[in-house]
């Protein structure tokens, strides 16, 4: 069966849906709340197996008190977790998000291990795998599991939410580099044109409801979003980044248009913000069908 591999990070994600982000000094009632796995990598694993396919997650976690509730949520869901940081302790383990109801907007305290070293990658991870997923967090991890699916001939898609250390260097390894509209590339270049120069074989910038700018080596192009009501917009880019991932896995190592991969990518992350969380879409059997039979068509 169709596997994808996404590494990164995982989080557990504490979400206050409020009317506004209170001021300093000032306290504030929610309007409703939920404990939920969060973090890059793991909402794109998810996204794949709401999808239908296999997925395998590397997010280094460690011990913490909600290290059960992270190992139950996602073997629910169909996750394969492995933690390189099993035996670790973990001191932050919750990130806390706050949800503004009229405009689906949120803000973030991030907690977890975003900054925690992880061993070298197995080779055994990319065993079966048709697509890897990298967010570039795990300092020393991206690079050498970018660098292992290349030499496997595994698409590579790199999720650039926010630039970190080390991630230029998975730039030659990367097939679809798609960043955030927000993006800081190094020496302040055009984001699209240092994934490009960097090595990357297609690039592109979501910019929230406005056309995702892509450039799939042909040249700059629009990808249009489906302009709609927003919920909430909580984990819509890591849905991009792993529907992404779950149309270059089905596609099977043939030929496919960059532009139908992201333009699949964008209408998953539509169905996303327009439902409660980044994976509410999944609870929708209408929705979920529809995605399921448009990501079976990169088969063809």
């Amino acid at each position: 069966m169709t596997r994808v591999l996404c590494a990164g990070l995982v989080t557990v994600d504490l979400i206050h849906r409020v009317r506004r982000v209170p001021a300093g000094n000032e306290k504030l009632f929610d309007e409703g709340q939920a404990l939920s796995v969060g973090g890059p990598a793991a909402n794109a694993a998810r996204t794949v197996a709401a999808l239908g396919l296999e997925v395998r997650l590397v997010a280094a976690y460690g011990i913490s008190p909600v290290t059960g509730f992270v190992r139950e949520v996602l073997a629910g869901e169909g996750v394969e977790w492995i933690d390189p940081l099993a035996g670790s302790v973990n001191p932050t383990p919750l990130s806390s998000v706050l949800v503004t109801i009229e405009t689906g907007d949120r803000a973030v305290i991030a907690g977890g291990t975003h900054s925690q070293a992880v061993p070298l990658a197995s080779h055994e991870w990319l065993d079966g795998v048709d697509a890897v997923l990298l967010d570039g967090h795990g300092v020393g991890l991206p690079a050498p599991v970018a660098a292992g699916a290349r030499a496997r001939g595994i698409p590579v898609v790199l999720d650039g939410g926010s630039f970190k250390d080390g991630m230029t260097d998975c730039l030659p390894d990367v097939d679809l580099a798609l960043l955030a509209g927000d993006f800081q590339a190094p020496g302040g270049a055009d984001p699209i044109t240092w994934a490009r120069s960097g090595g990357a074989r297609c690039a592109g910038v979501t910019r929230g409801g406005e056309p995702i700018l892509l450039d799939p080596g042909t040249g700059l192009c629009d990808i249009p979003i489906d302009a709609g009501p927003v919920i909430d917009t909580l984990g819509a880019g890591d849905v991009v980044h792993g529907a992404a991932a779950a149309a270059l896995a089905v596609a099977g190592g043939r030929p496919v248009p960059m532009r139908a991969v992201v333009a699949y990518a964008a209408s998953v992350a539509t169905a996303s913000v327009r439902h409660p969380g980044a994976l509410g879409w999944a609870d929708d059997v209408g929705v979920r069908h529809r995605l399921r039979a448009a990501l079976a068509e990169f088969a063809d």
